[in-house]
């Protein structure tokens, strides 16, 4: 089975937040979120999930995306 994906390329740090919580309301996890890179933009994915989830890298061959999982 194939989990969700939220895609954050291209979005504005702040639009992502809004991004990120909205679709956190509507989605039960596990989900992936996709952050490129930017440890400003996963930060941000962190900050907006609090502690609510378990919030790990995909793998450490991709530290662009983020895997999400209930607690």
């Amino acid at each position: 089975m194939k989990i969700k994906e939220l895609d954050l390329h291209g979005l504005d740090h702040a639009w992502a937040k809004k991004v990120v919580i909205s679709w956190a309301k509507e989605n039960i996890p596990p989900y992936k979120i996709i952050t490129g890179n930017s440890a400003l933009m996963q930060n941000i994915v962190r900050e907006a999930l609090g502690n609510k989830y378990t919030i790990n890298y995909e793998s450490y061959h991709n530290l662009g995306a983020l895997i999400v999982t209930a607690r």
